[in-house]
């Protein structure tokens, strides 16, 4: 797990990293990156995915605006798209860790609450790793969630709220 995610983060935060691996091998990804964690948030059942779920991006949503992100981004470099199958990669290990779940996680600012109670920071442990997610300014998560519409200020600004 990246060494940004300690032990006294709690099992919730824990279970949508690992869900996050999951993603990635279910996509045949060599790497976990930011997407991956993004999709297992909007999996995962708590006030992070209810957040997304309220501005329309459950995990189908999410899914459908990388596809659209994947495509746009193959077409500007003159690209067909290439069926999913042969984008898997071959491999029987476990993804590595990607830069852009690094970043994310890194942006999250996990221990601006450590202060609080366990029971709190566990509560909103994940809607800061997907506020972390949220704030990148360039990738393939930004670029998705633009071309679904979404509003990622007024979307952190929501989840900050939730503090």
């Amino acid at each position: 797990m990246p060494e940004l995610v300690h032990d006294e983060l709690g099992p919730t935060l824990k279970g949508v990293v690992l869900g996050a691996i999951d993603e990635a091998t279910r996509r045949g990804a060599t790497k976990v990156e930011s997407e991956h964690l993004l999709l297992s948030i909007a999996a995962s059942g708590d006030l992070a995915s209810a957040t997304l779920a309220e501005v329309g991006l459950d995990h189908g949503a999410i899914d459908e605006a990388l596809r659209v992100e994947r495509a746009n981004s193959l077409a500007s470099a003159g690209v067909e798209p290439v069926a999913d199958e042969r984008l898997r990669a071959v491999r029987d290990a476990r993804p590595g860790w990607g830069a852009s779940i690094r970043e994310s996680l890194s942006r999250a600012n996990f221990r601006a609450r450590r202060g609080r109670p366990r029971a709190e920071r566990e509560r909103l442990a994940v809607a800061d790793a997907l506020v972390g997610v949220l704030r990148a300014e360039v990738g393939t998560v930004p670029r998705a969630l633009a071309y679904a519409g979404v509003d990622r200020a007024a979307l952190i600004t929501r989840l900050e709220a939730l503090r």
